[in-house]
C-alpha cells in the first residue's frame, strides 16, 4: 500500500490533497480534495505504474469487493522470431494490441539495439479481457 501511494504521489504531483484506502481483493478507494483533481485523475481510465496498471472506474452504490468477478488479467506476451529492427515500442504495441491492451515492454526488450544482450524474443505486458475468445 505504501509503495503504491508513493508511486502515485510521483505521478500525481499536481494534485492537492488526496488519499487512497485499500478495501480488499486489489481494490482501492481514492478520495480527492477537489472535483478538478478527481476529473484530472479519472480523465485516464488507467495509469501505468511499471509494476502493472491501475484501472479506474466510477464508484457504484453498495460496492462490495468480495462479490466482484475479475474479467481481465495482465500477462507477459512473448513474441518469437521478430527481427531486432522491429523491436520498437510502436511496432511491439501494434502486435500486442491484437490480444489486449499493451502496457509496457520488459527491461531487456526496451534496451536500445546496441545495448541488447538478449534477443530470443520480445516481451510486452498486456492487459487481456478474459471474457473474450
Amino acid at each position: 500500500m505504501v509503495a503504491l501511494r508513493n508511486k502515485l504521489a510521483t505521478i500525481w504531483k499536481r494534485l492537492n490533497r488526496w488519499g487512497i484506502t485499500s478495501i480488499g481483493r486489489g481494490y482501492y478507494e481514492l478520495s480527492f480534495s477537489s472535483i478538478e483533481d478527481m476529473k484530472w485523475v479519472s480523465s485516464s481510465s488507467s495509469w501505468s505504474l511499471n509494476l502493472g496498471v491501475l484501472k479506474l472506474f466510477t464508484w457504484t452504490k453498495d460496492f462490495n469487493p468480495i462479490v466482484q468477478k475479475f474479467s481481465s488479467a495482465q500477462v507477459w506476451l512473448k513474441i518469437y522470431g521478430l527481427a531486432q529492427e522491429y523491436w520498437g515500442p510502436k511496432i511491439l504495441f501494434a502486435i500486442a494490441n491484437s490480444v489486449g491492451t499493451p502496457i509496457c515492454t520488459d527491461a531487456a526488450t526496451s534496451k536500445p539495439m546496441f545495448e541488447r544482450t538478449f534477443g530470443q524474443y520480445a516481451r510486452v505486458l498486456v492487459d487481456m479481457d478474459l471474457s473474450q475468445p
